[in-house]
């Protein structure tokens, strides 16, 4: 609904439009009455008013002086101009200030009630054009803030292969996410590469970390450069920079010292930095690929900088099945001194002769193979040495060599010292068994139930258990329940079928046997022997 002000200096002629005329097909809330501008104006500022409806010869200010307070005031209103004379000059002044009509009088009433529906279409209109604006400049926003997470996953996209690398299709995107690139224009990829926190972070730390690492790329790698840092599906660093000038590998050099100086010290990380060469953006994929390569292969050098044009691609060795067999034999008898010497021995060899990242990984996969299988032979179980699944770690550990020694020597270290302590302790563990039997006489339980209660191997804990008791497992089981039933034969008054329920025996003629086995008599002989006493 509308509200319309009428404004004349003869209140008749405002009389006979307000009385003359039938309102109520027309979609207006209030009509607005004033006899000069000084009125007119109070009603604006207590009321929006929507359309104007004015005399535009009046004494003091005229029409045209309200209609120019009114484009100041209340731009969306309006206005329609009645006047006793055709005068040129006012319709000039009308018409420049953006009337919407410009009527004379008599006024014919259906001509104004005409006029009236024609100014509130517009107004209308405006309306409908005001809230489309005002949907649009929200959606702008949200698309411009959105603009960078955008264009991030456009490169990702690009390096994952899920767009067409054609010309028309990549200068519709560039458009589109407003990149400064023709799709004829290079661009140079510099891979970051996180090699280590100097905190102890959790997931979520380590992924805010990686966000400020990221952020700091953008200011300190892509400084005076136009560009990108995006973050890949796998986690990845890349800073893209945009149509790099000549100069820009000798300036991309001084960015990423000052980006890893300035990670050092407020981010509390190492890193290196990998330069490619410039390159076409369809080559852009490849170009990374070499990058990751280099990164894969730099075992040795931390907080460093690494430059495409200079790498040279070596071919791989391979790790002697031999080492890892003596140093089978060295966990199996635990001369730790003497196997971290062996460990040490082998890095340095590591250093000495650069092995690439292929090498390192057949490093870590034997040497877990060998201690598996050690263990294995000795019925440990690597869950019980390395509760927290240290064997895993290959993603982390391999990304220098210095990083692998440190963890080989860990692994080697916990290793031997499980071994010295679980023969010292051998005991504690006959102890556990013994308790498990005594506390479990009441039900069936078989070998491999006590050696998994114990996280041994039933065989292994066979051996054990008659290398510490002198007697078998079986014998000792036997000799519990046999000795639970003389006490129940001896203190209750039960029947002879309930007891062998109560220690395991479910058969009772098996139970006889066992007793008899056992102490010489039946049950039933034992307890009236018992009870002749």
């Amino acid at each position: 609904m509308y509200n319309l002000l009428i404004v004349d200096d003869e209140e008749i002629a405002i009389k006979g439009i307000v009385h003359g005329i039938d309102w109520t097909d027309m979609p207006l809330q209030h009509i607005f009455e004033a006899i000069d501008v000084e009125e007119a104006k109070i009603i604006f500022q207590n009321n929006p008013i929507h359309l104007l409806l004015s005399d535009i010869d009046m004494p003091n200010d005229n029409g045209i002086a309200l209609l120019q307070w009114v484009r100041e005031f209340s731009p969306q209103t309006e206005t329609i101009f009645l006047s006793g004379h055709a005068d040129f000059k006012y319709a000039q002044e009308a018409l420049k200030l953006d009337s919407f009509d410009y009527l004379l009088k008599p006024i014919d009433h259906d001509v104004l009630k005409t006029t009236l529906r024609l100014a509130i279409e517009k107004i209308q209109h405006n309306e409908e054009q005001a809230e489309f604006h005002k949907t649009y400049q929200y959606y702008y926003q949200q698309w411009n803030k959105q603009l960078p997470i955008l264009c991030e996953r456009f490169w990702q996209d690009l390096l994952q292969q899920r767009i067409a690398l054609g010309n028309e299709s990549l200068g519709s995107s560039f458009e589109l996410y407003d990149i400064p690139l023709d799709a004829g224009n290079p661009v140079q990829a510099v891979l970051i590469s996180i090699e280590q926190w100097r905190e102890q972070l959790n997931h979520r730390d380590e992924e805010i970390m990686t966000y400020a690492v990221k952020n700091a790329a953008s200011e300190f790698v892509l400084k005076d450069f136009e560009g990108q840092v995006i973050q890949d599906t796998s986690g990845l660093v890349i800073a893209i920079v945009y149509n790099p000038s000549e100069d820009a590998l000798m300036r991309l050099e001084e960015n990423c010292r000052s980006f890893i100086d300035k990670c050092q010290m407020y981010l509390h990380c190492h890193i290196s930095c990998y330069i490619g060469k410039e390159t076409k953006i369809q080559e852009l994929r490849n170009g990374i690929q070499t990058l990751i390569e280099m990164e894969r292969n730099n075992l040795t050098h931390s907080n460093s900088i690494h430059l495409e044009q200079d790498y040279i691609k070596q071919e791989s060795t391979t790790i002697g099945k031999s080492i890892f067999d003596e140093w089978a034999l060295l966990l199996e008898m635990s001369k730790k001194n003497e196997w971290i010497a062996r460990i040490e021995d082998s890095f340095r060899r590591m250093k000495e002769e650069q092995v690439d990242h292929l090498y390192l990984e057949s490093f870590y996969y034997g040497f877990v193979h060998m201690i598996y299988n050690t263990f294995q032979k000795m019925a440990v179980r690597m869950e019980v040495v390395y509760p927290n699944g240290e064997w895993r770690e290959f993603t982390q550990v391999s990304k220098s060599i210095d990083r692998m020694k440190t963890w080989t020597i860990w692994m080697a270290e916990t290793a031997c010292a499980h071994l010295v302590d679980n023969r010292k302790e051998v005991s504690f563990v006959i102890s556990k068994v013994m308790q498990f039997i005594e506390e479990h006489l009441g039900e069936e339980f078989s070998r491999d139930d006590i050696a998994s209660h114990v996280f041994l191997n039933s065989a292994y804990l066979s051996r054990l258990f008659r290398k510490e008791t002198g007697e078998s497992l079986s014998d000792f089981i036997l000799e519990a329940r046999v000795n639970k039933a003389k006490q129940l034969l001896e203190g209750t008054n039960n029947k002879i079928s309930d007891i062998a329920s109560t220690i395991g025996y479910d058969n009772f003629s098996y139970f006889t046997k066992m007793f008899k086995k056992s102490t010489g008599v039946t049950p039933q002989e034992y307890r009236k022997k018992f009870q002749d006493i």
